[in-house]
């Protein structure tokens, strides 16, 4: 009888050599890939913010079909008041009627009473989720800061919880500051008004939305295709943290403060005139929160009262900014 000898079967396995070699390719892979899917992302991200600030002019002509005419960036009848501005008054065409619908059942005459920015009580119920419930449309995905507001300097008072109310990252426009031209027209004719009672109160009123207007598609003599009606301020970075004063991003729940008489001025919240270019991180009045965001390239979307977007690059001219931010000035300006 012949005898067998049988030898172990050899295992194919890697060895220590030919694992670090695989692990060392798909580190590259990795890092030649995650560029590619952030920018992805990203773009994804971008293209977000382009629709909610396109959604916003539609909203606008909504509500102009409803009402003739836009909303407006200040009313007197409210008085002197932290009180909201353009963002209640179209929720109905935001797809937000029931949060609007509730605002008005917890309080009367929400639009003039109510100062969920700065107070807790009643009326005012600055705590209650119809506040503190993010709006998504409002809120550019690429910001830093989330879906709350804001960057700016928020008082410590445990009655004012305006650092965790819905963010706006989009403004509107309300025209743009004093110009050296304008010392040829007398003052009581400028659209620049200087408020006595502080820099910060000084506002214009040559743009769509700004205080007491109540704007029409017809007046806008420029064009609509050639005057903005909304701009982005989505970041805060680079810029002095927390900002000082009323500037920086607040909440949508404040729109505006009004000093009691158009010569004491109005405080520009949720509609800024054009001062600064793009990106601007320097220092600035409340009237003045320039335009920002984190998408690459360090520009911003604006919209069109003809409800078309662009991307505004941080090197596009300041004068034909502030030409685009006027609606009757007759300017033969080119878009960037």
């Amino acid at each position: 009888m012949v005898s067998k000898t049988f030898y172990p079967l050899r295992k194919n396995a890697f060895t220590l050599v030919e694992l670090l070699v695989v692990i060392a390719i798909i580190g590259i892979l990795v890092a030649l890939l995650l560029p590619a899917v952030q920018a992805a992302r990203e773009a994804s991200r971008a293209a977000k913010c382009k629709n909610n600030i396109h959604q916003l002019v539609l909203t606008m002509h909504m509500y102009h079909d409803a009402n003739k005419h836009l909303p407006t960036g200040g009313d007197k009848k409210g008085g002197v008041k932290y009180l909201m501005g353009w963002v209640p008054r179209v929720m109905p065409y935001l797809e937000e009627g029931n949060r609007r619908s509730a605002i008005d059942a917890m309080t009367a005459d929400a639009l003039n009473v109510c100062q969920p920015r700065r107070l807790l009580n009643s009326p005012h119920f600055g705590d209650s989720p119809l506040y503190l419930d993010p709006i998504p449309t409002l809120v550019c995905p690429s910001s830093e800061l989330g879906t709350q507001s804001p960057d700016a300097t928020i008082s410590t008072l445990p009655e004012i919880r305006a650092n965790e109310q819905g963010a706006l990252h989009y403004r509107a426009v309300g025209g743009r500051n004093e110009r050296p031209e304008d010392a040829s027209i007398p003052v009581e004719k400028r659209a620049f008004k200087k408020g006595a009672f502080s820099r910060q109160a000084w506002y214009t009123t040559d743009g769509v939305i700004y205080p007491n207007s109540q704007t029409k598609f017809g007046e806008i003599a420029d064009g609509t295709s050639k005057t903005l009606l909304f701009g982005e301020t989505s970041t805060a970075e680079g810029r002095p943290s927390p900002d000082p004063g009323w500037g920086g991003i607040q909440p949508w729940t404040w729109g505006y403060y009004f000093y009691g008489t158009d010569a004491n001025g109005w405080l520009m919240i949720d509609h800024k005139l054009i001062a600064y270019p793009i990106g601007y991180t320097g220092t600035f009045f409340a009237n003045e929160t320039p335009f920002t965001s984190k998408h690459g390239g360090g520009g911003a979307h604006v919209a069109y009262c003809d409800g078309s977007v662009q991307y505004f690059s941080p090197d596009t001219s300041l004068d034909v900014l502030q030409f685009l931010a006027t609606r009757k000035d007759a300017e033969a300006t080119a878009t960037p």
